[in-house]
């Protein structure tokens, strides 16, 4: 059971970082920060997803 609810919570995580980067895409003055955090945030959490 808690590695069914770790495995949400990264899916939640990635999806919302996924959001987030479209968002900050969207914007006509980018704030590359954010966009290379968000953009990292999805990689990670979609990586621990998939070996988890």
């Amino acid at each position: 059971m808690p590695s069914f609810l770790v495995q949400i919570a990264f899916l939640i995580i990635f999806v919302w970082s996924i959001v987030m980067l479209v968002q900050d895409l969207k914007v006509s003055h980018k704030r590359w920060m954010n966009v290379l955090l968000h953009a990292s945030v999805a990689v990670v959490s979609l990586n621990f997803f998939l070996v988890f």
